[in-house]
């Protein structure tokens, strides 16, 4: 699914930009360039829907571009407002839920022990990153 949400783009006078969201908690990325804070603008909001999406979360609705006047602050040369668009199931695919493969060292007895157990080494190691993630990165 397509979503949409406007952000404010905020140019530097060293030419940097900083894209916020404000409708999504003033989520906010950056970059060197236009292109590469919109690029950086789209990862962020991809992923940012995607973890509302697979934590049940409501998904806010996006304002009206129209109704929303950019403010220049302190340290910014112009701002500006663009819709920024993104496929989160598109994104999901290539970021979240393709496989990549990885070689990992083990010891010979244990490669031995895993085989003859038949345990799926790959399902061991993606479950206990999976975990060791899931509680570095829970807010509350």
């Amino acid at each position: 699914m397509i979503y949409s949400y406007p952000g404010c783009f905020f140019q530097r006078p060293d030419g940097k930009y900083c894209v916020v969201f404000s409708d999504l908690n003033n989520l906010a990325a950056f970059g060197s360039s236009f292109d590469q804070a919109l690029a950086n603008a789209v990862n962020l909001l991809a992923g940012y829907i995607y973890n509302l999406i697979m934590k049940k979360e409501r998904i806010p609705e996006p304002s009206d571009i129209q109704s929303l006047r950019p403010y220049v602050g302190d340290g910014y040369s112009r701002a500006f407002f663009q819709t920024v668009n993104v496929d989160v199931d598109e994104y999901a695919k290539y970021y979240y839920n393709s496989k990549t493969e990885a070689t990992v060292t083990l010891p010979r007895w244990l490669e031995e022990y895993a085989r003859r157990e038949q345990i799926d080494i790959s399902a061991v190691i993606q479950a206990y990153l999976t975990e060791r993630y899931n509680k570095q990165h829970t807010v509350g």
